[in-house]
């Protein structure tokens, strides 16, 4: 074997300074490029823009490109064998972040399918690197020669381990489940398998890695030094390589908890010096962030902070716990590896704890589904008659063609045991299977496009929904003056029309909105979370509903009436909850009743107020929403909807469905007529036909309105200034009933009275044109007097 002479006093100092600070530059680089794509994709979401395929590809190839650059001085450091074997590991978590980075070309939104192909990449890597290994000692052991563990050659698999230290780096590792069962829920069945798969698959990396070749030089140092030098090299190499899986945000999960591992990791390697022992650790902990989290939800400026706090409770936790097993490791390895009956039953207690844990807080499994859309669309040409008429024509015609259409497909998903709900607003079907197995429904010849359907999982407890205090003042507000809205009271407050609410809920019990309750058992639907009766777990939809129908000075219309759906309970949706309540609201139904046969169309609203939009992180594109709006614009149901919050940017108003030609999209001004920097603009295009969004504006910074408890509150977007219309609509229909159900006349009247808008914030006004403001602010009076 060969020797090694200690180099000089001077040169090991400079070769620790230059380690410990390529350590801490790793690091840094590790944290900050992933933290800074998760940020840009975030952006990305918010504002609705196509996502790079090629953004965390790019992110990882060039964090392992810069992790390996740093590393490559110390292979010129074989003197120093602790710091050669540092360098080794380093340098090769770095171009395995480069490798793996590929596997993330798949979409964020496709997890199932993301795990799927990231664990097979880890089991690929792990199983070449292991045979290439073995023959390489095969070939050694033929010439009779021995070789050096810190040249590179591991002996995983072959070195006896003490059992006692795999069992304790397991338990050490499912101690970390514990905080993600309290804090997350699973997806699908086959997601979590795959995460299962993943965790393994990189737990066998890392095991390589961090191998006999890694833990051999620090046999020669004392406990301390091994535990805290050997578990920092060790922990930023687990960085490095926890920021391979996943992606959306959740690999700073991984990243954080496998790194703070690295502790507990050093010190069960008294006398060990085995890659079995951090597999062992690490498979169950990278579990944890993988299973129970879902990247697509963890979006916070785009979703809402709400899950995404729970990630970083069950991260912070989790870490807190690897800290504190890696003390206890330190302390008490010699006598715990030698109790390897207790280190098992500690093993099977931990893993009925997780077991527990997650059946006390969120059970089950949680997975997406998909929306396959039908190719045949209903004929809704030549409708006429009146409104009511309208709406039982456009009813019938939808119904007919969705029945027959997807009578073959529905024996088809029978047959499979798959189960379904079919929707005929559009003609489209959820199913629930995984996003990854809906090639045979794409192979189908009367399927027009599968799309995902993501679907928030549970936390353990859910937030507060918003809440206000009292006015000192029930005189109209100032946005009510600002668009004419009391003047035009004299001839209308909205009786007799009822505007339908879609949104998170509304509290029904409410001073200002529960006289204005139109009643009735379909006057209510919740498709989510099936309450019975008008509640807002949220308070968006409160303060939505009351600026359209709001007593005590904030309503436009308050003297209409209401009926509601929740589509939004969490600010995040997907293009089913959005089409059961508008299916809803075309046609009501009781609770319990079949929506297909129990649906009365002539219970109808005659406006439907929507804020809300559907991005594609929910599923949605561009035209998935085309025929159910088509229909309600046909039976004479005005839809107003929310322009979105993505502005100035010109074309922002694209997610749907407030690029749609059948709806009044809705953008936001300031209190003096300036649009709002927030307001999302135009011009839009959906079906190859380009057009100006949005159509008209109201006020919607600082407005006050109602909020679920019974107080009142400010809050503002493009989400409160659509109501506003919806109510203006109210007025002039109660002023002017003739005019009910005529949609295109109702639009050109709100246009051509609305004043006129000339400034725009952060951006000139003639930079969109017509698509920053639309027609301008909406003018009540205006209006009904020009009608």
């Amino acid at each position: 074997m060969e020797t090694y002479d200690p180099l000089p006093s001077r040169g090991k100092v400079l070769a620790m300074v230059y380690t410990v600070a390529a350590g801490i530059a790793i690091v840094v680089v590790a944290l900050v490029l992933p933290l800074g794509g998760w940020v840009k994709e975030q952006i990305d979401i918010v504002f609705d823009h196509a996502p790079s395929d090629w953004l965390w590809p790019g992110v990882s190839g060039i964090a392992g490109l810069i992790i390996a650059v740093a590393s490559l001085p110390m292979m010129f450091m074989r003197k120093f064998r602790r710091l050669y074997a540092v360098g080794v590991a380093w340098l090769s978590a770095g171009v395995l972040l480069g490798v793996f980075g590929l596997t993330r070309l798949v979409p964020v939104a496709n997890g199932a399918l993301g795990l799927l192909v990231q664990a097979g990449a880890f089991w690929l890597v792990a199983a070449v690197v292991w045979a290439a290994r073995w023959l390489l000692r095969r070939g050694t052991a033929a010439q009779g020669e021995s070789r050096d563990p810190a040249d590179g050659e591991d002996v995983l698999f072959t070195r006896p381990v003490a059992p006692g230290a795999l069992w304790w780096a397991l338990c050490g590792g499912g101690l970390t489940l514990l905080p993600w069962a309290w804090a997350g829920a699973f997806g699908g069945f086959a997601e979590t398998v795959f995460a299962a798969l993943a965790a393994v698959g990189l737990a066998l990396v890392a095991s390589l890695v961090l191998g006999e070749h890694f833990w051999a030089p620090f046999a020669e140092v004392s406990s301390v030094r091994r535990i805290f030098g050997g578990g920092f090299a060790a922990g930023v190499a687990l960085l490095v390589l926890g920021s391979a899986v996943s992606t959306g945000g959740l690999q700073l999960a991984a990243m954080l908890v496998a790194a703070a591992l690295a502790f507990a990791i050093a010190g069960l390697q008294r006398g060990v010096r085995s890659g079995r022992i951090t597999a062992a650790a690490l498979a169950p902990a990278l579990f944890g962030p993988l299973a129970f989290a879902d990247a697509d939800e963890f979006v916070p400026l785009a979703v809402g902070p709400e899950f995404g706090k729970w990630v970083m409770y069950g991260t912070l936790l989790a870490v807190i716990v690897a800290w504190i097993v890696g003390i206890v490791y330190s302390a008490a390895s010699r006598r715990l590896t030698g109790l390897p009956a207790v280190g098992a039953g500690v093993a099977v207690v931990i893993l009925a704890g997780v077991v527990g844990v997650n059946a006390y807080a969120q059970p089950g499994f949680h997975g997406e589904k998909v929306l396959v859309v039908m190719s045949e669309q209903a004929n809704l040409s030549g409708v006429t008659g009146t409104r009511d008429q309208r709406l039982d024509e456009v009813h019938k015609r939808l119904l007919d063609t969705a029945a027959s259409s997807q009578r073959s497909l529905r024996a088809e998903l029978k047959s499979r045991g798959l189960s379904y709900r079919p929707f005929y607003v559009v003609n489209a079907i959820e199913v629930d299977t995984s996003p990854y197995s809906r090639s045979w429904l794409e192979d189908r010849k009367d399927v027009a496009e599968v799309l995902l359907n993501p679907r928030s999982r549970p936390v353990p407890s859910p937030e507060e929904p918003l809440s206000g205090g009292t006015r000192s003042s029930h005189s109209p507000t100032p946005n009510l003056r600002q668009i004419h809205a009391p003047q035009a009271w004299k001839s209308g407050r909205g009786k007799g029309v009822t505007i339908g609410i879609a949104d998170s809920g509304v509290d029904g019990t409410h001073p200002s909105l529960a006289a204005h309750y139109r009643g009735g058992l379909d006057s209510w639907a919740d498709p989510i979370n099936h309450t019975k009766v008008p509640t807002d777990p949220e308070g968006h939809g409160t303060h939505v509903a009351g600026l359209a129908v709001g007593d005590d000075g904030v309503g436009v219309a308050p003297d209409a009436n209401w009926m509601a759906c929740a589509n939004l309970p969490r600010n995040f949706g997907n293009p089913s909850d959005y089409l059961a309540c508008m299916q809803f609201m075309l046609a009501p139904y009781q609770p319990g009743d079949d929506p297909w046969s129990g649906g009365n169309p002539s219970r109808a609203p005659d406006i439907v107020t929507n804020s809300w939009g559907c991005p594609r992180i929910e599923g949605c594109d561009a035209a998935v929403f085309g025929s159910a709006l088509r229909a309600f614009d046909t039976a004479g149901v005005f839809f107003a909807v929310a322009a979105g919050n993505s502005g100035p940017r010109c074309g922002s108003a694209s997610s749907p469905p407030a690029g749609d030609p059948d709806v009044y999209s809705v953008g936001s001004v300031d209190a003096d007529n300036v649009v709002s920097s927030f307001s999302s603009r135009g011009p839009v295009t959906v079906d190859g036909h380009r057009m100006s969004k949005p159509d008209v504006s109201a006020p919607g910074e600082e407005v006050m309105s109602t909020l679920p408890g019974g107080g009142f509150g400010r809050l503002t977007g493009t989400s409160m200034a659509t109501p506003q219309v919806a109510g203006a609509v109210a007025v002039l229909w109660s002023a002017h009933p003739s005019l009910k159900g005529d949609i295109a006349k109702t639009r050109k009247l709100l246009d051509d009275t609305a004043s006129t808008v000339t400034k725009a914030h952060d951006a000139p006004l003639r930079q969109c044109g017509a698509s920053a403001a639309g027609a301008g602010v909406v003018n009540v009076e205006a209006a009904v007097k020009a009608a």
